[in-house]
C-alpha cells in the first residue's frame, strides 16, 4: 500500500472545476479596490487593477473578432518582464487561446522550437527581441502574414496600444484596444482546457512543452490562500525581478498577486542596483527571488548603501537555498525572514512552501506539501521507503498528485507516459526525505543543471558540441559554485582526430577549450553559456551500453573542489 503524506490541513482545500482562471482571478475575495496599483513600473508609472482588468477584456475581444483566433489557438508571448505583460495573459486567458511563454533570452534558432512545436499563430514581442521574433518565423518557414493577410508579430511594450511590425519597420501604431469588452470564456471543463504552454528542458535535448489547463492554475491559485495567506498580505508591496515567462514568476505575481490584491514593483531583468533601489523606493515587503540573488543580498557591499528594512518576507525558489545562505541574509537584512518553496513547470509549478513562523524549525528544507497536493517517496524497486523518518531518513523519488499536475507534454505521449503513472502520480525526479509533509530535496535523479533557475539540458549542448569542426565526443554536466549558489554548465570534449590537437599538450588543449567555449557561448542564450569551462579529454567515460557516466565527472570535480580547499588550509 501506498505511503501517501498529505498537508495537515489538506481538508481545507476543495477540490472543485473553478472554470476560467481570468474569472477566478477577477472574484476580488479582499474586496480591492479597481483603484489600486496592481503592477509599477521601475521609474513609478503604475497600472489600477480596474484599469488592467478592462483592458484584458478589451484586447480578449481583439484576439477573437480583431485577429480571428478561435478558442484553444496558441500565441507567444515573448518578452522580458513590464507591466502590459500581465494585461495580455489575462486577455489570451479571457478569449480562450493558449498561452506560450517564451523566454526572452532566447536565439531565434532557439524560438523556432516552441512556435513550429505549439503551432503558434502570433507572437506578441518586445521591441528589444522583436527581430529575433521576425527571424525565427523566416527559419521556421512560417509566412509573416497569416491567411487573412494580418501581421503575425505584434509589438508588447508598456505603452497602451499594440503595434503591428512589418517588413522589420514599426508602422503606425494600430491599437487593438476598442471599446468592446469580452467578458472571460465560460471554461465548463477546467481540467481539460490548456490554458499554457510552458517549454520546460528535458534530458532528451528539446525544450518539452508542459500543457497546464486552467484548473491546473485554479488550484495552485486557491491553494496559495491557504498556505502562503500569513506571509503575503494583500496590502502588501512585492518585487517582480523574476522573468514572467517563468510559470514561478506567473503564479505568483500576474495570477496570486492579482487574485489576492498585493502591488508588484515590475522590473525588466536583474540589476543589483535597480533591485535594491526599487526595494528602498517602494518600501517592498516581499522579495521573491533565487539563490544567486540570496547570495548577492547576503555579501555584496552595495547591499549596505540601501535601506532594505521594509522587507519582511524573503521566498527562494527555482533551486536549493542552504540554511546557511539563508541565515547570511537574515543577519544582513534584520528584518527579513526567509523561507522557500519547491515546484517544477509540471506542478503549476508550486508543491511545497513552509511559512516564514514555521521556517525556523525546519530550515533548508523545501517546506511542507501544499494543501492540494499529496506525495510519496519512492525507490528505485517502485517500493514507498516511509516518512515520519526525519531530516536523516531514507532518500526516495518524489511523487506527486493532485489537481495541479501537469495534462502532460505536447506532442509527446511516451514523455508524459513515462513520468506519470496511471493512477496519477507525477514522477519529478528530485530525491527527497521527509518529516510528515514536510520535505528536503538531496539530490536529482534527473540530469538536468539548474543556472539560476533555469533548466539545462546537457543533451542538447552535447548535441551542439558536436557540431563543432574539430570535436568528435562530449559530455555536459552541472558543477556547482558555491559563491554564485548555482550550477555552471561544463563541457568534456574529445578533439576530432584531424584537429591537430594533442591531448597531452596543456597549451594545445586550452586553446582548444577556449576557442570551443567561445563557439558555443554565441550560439545558445546565457543560461546555456558553458561557465564552466571546456576541458579536453582523450575519451569520454560511458557504461558498456554507450551512456555517458555523468556522475565520474561530477565525482572527479568535488574531488578536485577538496583538494583545492584541502591545500588552502595548509
Amino acid at each position: 500500500m501506498a505511503q501517501i503524506i498529505k498537508h495537515q490541513h489538506k481538508e481545507d482545500f476543495k477540490d472543485v472545476d473553478r472554470g476560467n482562471i481570468f474569472t477566478y482571478l477577477q472574484s476580488n475575495p479582499n474586496g480591492i479596490p479597481d483603484s489600486k496599483a496592481m503592477f509599477i513600473r521601475a521609474d513609478g508609472k503604475s497600472f489600477s487593477r480596474g484599469h488592467i482588468f478592462q483592458q484584458a477584456r478589451q484586447i480578449a475581444h481583439a484576439l477573437r473578432h480583431k485577429l480571428k483566433l478561435a478558442e484553444g489557438d496558441r500565441v507567444a508571448i515573448f518578452s522580458p518582464n513590464s507591466c502590459t505583460y500581465p494585461t495580455l495573459v489575462y486577455a489570451g486567458l479571457g478569449a480562450g487561446v493558449v498561452l506560450v511563454p517564451c523566454n526572452p533570452q532566447y536565439s531565434p534558432e532557439e524560438l523556432v522550437h516552441p512556435i513550429k512545436d505549439a503551432s503558434v499563430k502570433y507572437i506578441f514581442a518586445h521591441p528589444a527581441v522583436v527581430g529575433n521574433a521576425r527571424k525565427a518565423l523566416q527559419l521556421a518557414g512560417i509566412s509573416k502574414k497569416t491567411e487573412q493577410g494580418v501581421e503575425r508579430v505584434w509589438l508588447l511594450d508598456d505603452t497602451d496600444t499594440l503595434a503591428t511590425v512589418q517588413d522589420g519597420q514599426e508602422k503606425d501604431a494600430r491599437t487593438l484596444i476598442g471599446k468592446e469588452e469580452m467578458e472571460p470564456l465560460v471554461v465548463k471543463d477546467a481540467a481539460e482546457r490548456t490554458a499554457f504552454i510552458a517549454y520546460s528542458s528535458g534530458t532528451s535535448g528539446k525544450p518539452k512543452g508542459v500543457m497546464l489547463t486552467h484548473k491546473n492554475m485554479t488550484s495552485v491559485t486557491a491553494s496559495m490562500i491557504i498556505a502562503l495567506k500569513n506571509d503575503f498580505h494583500s496590502n502588501s508591496t512585492a518585487l517582480a525581478v523574476l522573468p514572467f515567462q517563468h510559470i514561478f514568476a506567473l503564479a505568483k505575481f500576474i495570477h496570486f498577486g492579482a487574485l489576492w490584491g498585493y502591488s508588484t514593483v515590475v522590473l525588466p531583468k536583474f540589476d543589483l542596483e535597480l533591485f535594491l533601489g526599487s526595494i528602498q523606493r517602494y518600501k517592498v515587503n516581499l522579495a521573491i527571488l533565487v539563490p544567486p540573488i540570496a547570495v548577492l543580498l547576503a555579501k555584496h557591499p552595495l547591499v549596505e548603501k540601501y535601506d532594505l528594512s521594509s522587507i519582511t518576507v524573503i521566498l527562494s525558489g527555482a533551486a536549493p537555498l542552504s540554511k546557511e545562505l539563508g541565515d547570511e541574509v537574515e543577519a544582513r537584512i534584520p528584518n527579513a525572514r526567509v523561507t522557500q518553496g519547491y515546484g517544477l513547470s509540471e506542478t503549476s509549478p508550486t508543491a511545497t512552501y513552509m511559512s516564514i513562523e514555521k521556517y525556523r524549525d525546519f530550515k533548508g528544507s523545501c517546506g511542507e506539501l501544499m494543501p492540494c497536493i499529496e506525495a510519496r517517496l519512492v525507490n528505485d524497486d517502485g517500493k514507498d521507503v516511509g516518512h515520519e523518518q526525519g531530516a536523516d531518513g531514507n532518500p526516495g523519488e518524489l511523487w506527486l498528485r493532485g489537481p495541479t499536475i501537469m495534462k502532460g507534454y505536447l506532442n509527446n505521449e511516451e514523455a508524459t507516459r513515462d513520468c506519470i503513472t496511471d493512477d496519477g502520480w507525477f514522477k519529478t525526479g528530485d530525491i527527497a526525505i521527509s518529516k510528515g509533509a514536510v520535505l528536503w530535496i538531496v539530490d536529482r535523479k534527473k540530469e538536468l543543471i539548474k543556472y539560476k533557475g533555469f533548466q539545462v539540458a546537457p543533451a542538447e549542448l552535447e548535441a551542439l558540441l558536436l557540431r563543432h569542426p574539430k570535436v568528435a565526443d562530449a559530455a555536459v554536466v552541472g558543477i556547482y559554485s558555491e559563491a554564485e549558489a548555482t550550477e555552471y554548465p561544463r563541457a568534456y570534449i574529445v578533439p576530432r582526430a584531424d584537429a591537430g590537437v594533442d591531448v597531452k599538450d596543456k597549451a594545445q588543449a586550452e586553446q582548444l577549450g577556449k576557442e570551443v567555449r567561445k563557439w558555443v557561448d554565441e550560439q545558445v542564450f546565457n543560461a546555456k553559456r558553458l561557465r564552466g569551462g571546456v576541458i579536453v579529454e582523450a575519451a569520454i567515460e560511458k557504461s558498456p551500453s554507450g551512456k555517458i557516466l555523468r556522475r565520474v565527472y561530477k565525482q572527479r570535480h568535488e574531488e578536485e573542489e577538496k583538494k583545492k580547499k584541502g591545500s588552502s588550509k595548509m
